[in-house]
This record gives C-alpha cells, sequence and structure tokens, in this order.
C-alpha cells in the first residue's frame, strides 16, 4: 500500500497548489463511484466550493475550499479515492500516510485513531514545518474502506510553523472541522453489503456511467 500512498495520490495532492477556483456548488453532495455499484457519497457544509478534481491511475481527488476568497485561510475538504485497495486495513494506510508525511516535516502530529459505530475510521495528523517551504498543516481524516476501494475525507488548515506541544487551532475549531466531513457514506447502489438509501440511489440513477466523480446540486438528493 505504501507505493500507492506516495505516488499517485501524493502527486494528485501536489496539484492543488496550482488548482483554481470553479463555480460555487454550496451544500452539494459529492459521489465518488468506486466499480460495481459501490460508491461514497459526503455531503458538503454550506460555504464551500469545489476547486479542483483529478485523477492519476486508480486514484481521484477532489477538493473543495471556501467560496468566500477572503475565506482562504479556513483551509480545504478533499475527498479521495484509491481503488485496488478495498477491504485493506485503515490502519495501515493512516501509518504509511504518516510515514510519508514524516519524510517531508521537521516533525508530526499523531492523533488517537478511532472507529465510529458505522464502521468508519478517524484521526488526526499534522506537520509541525514542511521542509518544503517552512510551512505547517493539520488535517482530519475520515476514512471508509469498501470491496472496491479507500475513501478518505480530509478537513485541512494551512498553518504556521509550529511546536507539537501548543497546537494553533482552538478546540472549537477542531470539533467544526470534524463536523465538516462527518456525512460520509459508503453504499453500493445493486444492494450488495449496505444498500444507498433510495433517495441518493434515485439521484444518481443512470448518471454515473465511469468512475468520475459525481457532484448533486443542494436538494437534488
Amino acid at each position: 500500500m505504501k507505493m500507492m500512498v506516495r505516488g499517485a495520490a501524493l502527486a494528485l495532492l501536489a496539484g492543488l497548489a496550482v488548482s483554481g477556483t470553479a463555480t460555487a456548488e454550496t451544500g452539494s453532495t459529492l459521489v465518488l463511484p468506486g466499480g460495481n455499484g459501490e460508491i461514497l457519497a459526503l455531503t458538503l457544509p454550506s460555504g464551500w466550493a469545489r476547486s479542483f478534481a483529478g485523477t492519476e491511475g486508480s486514484t481521484t481527488i477532489v477538493e473543495w475550499r471556501k467560496d468566500d476568497p477572503a475565506k482562504a485561510a479556513d483551509g480545504s475538504i478533499t475527498v479521495t479515492r484509491i481503488g485496488g485497495l478495498g477491504n485493506s486495513d485503515p490502519a495501515e494506510f493512516i501509518r504509511d500516510s504518516a510515514d510519508a508525511l514524516r519524510q517531508a516535516c521537521d516533525d508530526i502530529v499523531e492523533g488517537q485513531v478511532r472507529t465510529d459505530p458505522g464502521g468508519t475510521v478517524r484521526t488526526a495528523l499534522g506537520c509541525t514545518r514542511r521542509l518544503s517551504d517552512g510551512q505547517g498543516e493539520m488535517q482530519l481524516l475520515h476514512i471508509a474502506v469498501g470491496r472496491e476501494a479507500i475513501y478518505i475525507a480530509r478537513r485541512i488548515w494551512p498553518l504556521a510553523a509550529y511546536d507539537k506541544a501548543h497546537l494553533p487551532l482552538s478546540t472549537e475549531a477542531i470539533a467544526a472541522g470534524g463536523a465538516d466531513i462527518d456525512d460520509l457514506r459508503l453504499c453500493n447502489l445493486s444492494g450488495v453489503g449496505t444498500a444507498c438509501p433510495a433517495g441518493l440511489a434515485a439521484a444518481v440513477k443512470d448518471q454515473i456511467t465511469d468512475l468520475s466523480p459525481l457532484v448533486l446540486k443542494s436538494g437534488g438528493q
């Protein structure tokens, strides 16, 4: 798994820095098809607009930013699908991600890994200072593992370099950021495993023809 984490996914993440801002899709639901009827859906909170989407091999990343340019410092939400990692161990993905971050940073912050009642996994990873540009970062991860792929929603904050003992984010900001990626749903349109809710299934009917990301406008679920 390590090469997949550090290869296509990291190449796509590098492209986010030069992506532009797309038309606002406030309150929309992002759908990432995984194959064989499997989909991952995340409803974005109001005030966010899609700014980037890219695919490299079996990896797709979609990024969202605040639709108000004055709030650029609020960071981003990214959703990633990595095909070929169905039924994989999310703990291994987290370890590989931490290892990749460790090589790029002075030091890293690793949060507790916990499993939600619905089976998704959450944790936090932080970079105290990137070696490339001297900036820091903090991200919350919400991970779902399907039969076809692993899916990762991240709430990311760009930060000034910091000491890992003094994270420059308030408890309230972290809680709000976690809520931004709460609504993560993994289901199957064919009814294998967890069947998709009827409203979601109807909204994407006949719209999924490949593995391209799909955006449902607010109220279209």
